[in-house]
């Protein structure tokens, strides 16, 4: 499914000036440069991430840099800010928003995707829950005009949540899940609801947005 956010993302990325915040590995930057942007700025935390992505991933165009999403200076600016599965990690998404906001042109795109059913009992890295509603409200309150979108599902078993076989699997999955519900019964409760009406479903919204 991420490949498949690179792929919408690819397809505005032409001579363009990237930043792509939340690069991980590097496939993605790889790709994006590879569509024709004239240049990707591939920006992560992951220090890991970095090293695998400039020995794995490294391509004439794009730098790699260790840095933080609301702290990244990009030097060219760029017209196109691509940030997947990344505002939903982040302790300020309004503030972030807003930053990518004032950083692109006037006709500059971003170009982000989140989670828009409950995420937080699953994942512990998840910091907020989104809708397709709030998502599209956070775009619109810093001036973007959404031009394309991409939804996405993802089903899973009960033996996924609470298995654990893999140690990516545990390092992504929430331990002490029904703790956690104990103090959180708001998020319980939604993914009761969620249960009840789609099943074991997590959905995803991918936004091309303009900036106005």
């Amino acid at each position: 499914m991420h490949l498949e956010r690179y792929r919408l993302a690819a397809e505005f990325v032409r001579d363009a000036d990237v930043v792509d915040c939340a690069c991980g590995t590097g496939y993605g930057s790889e790709l994006l440069r590879q569509a024709g942007a004239r240049s990707v700025q591939a920006v992560d935390l992951d220090r890991g991430a970095l090293e695998f992505a400039r020995l794995r991933h490294a391509h004439e165009g794009i730098i790699y840099y260790e840095a933080d999403a609301l702290r990244f200076a990009p030097n060219p600016m760029p017209s196109v800010w691509v940030s997947l599965e990344t505002v939903e990690h982040l302790p300020n998404p309004t503030g972030y928003v807003a930053r990518v906001a004032q950083l692109l042109p006037r006709g500059g795109r971003f170009i982000a995707s989140v989670p828009v059913t409950v995420s937080t009992d699953g994942n512990p890295h998840h910091l907020h829950d989104f809708t397709r509603e709030s998502f599209r409200a956070l775009l619109r309150a810093h001036g973007f005009r959404e031009e394309r979108s991409l939804e996405q599902s993802h089903r899973f078993t009960l033996g996924q949540v609470f298995g654990h076989s893999r140690a990516a699997s545990r390092r992504n999955h929430r331990r002490g899940l029904l703790r956690w519900y104990a103090k959180h019964p708001r998020v319980l409760a939604q993914r009761v609801m969620l249960t009840l009406t789609k099943g074991l479903v997590n959905e995803y919204l991918s936004v091309v947005a303009v900036k106005g």
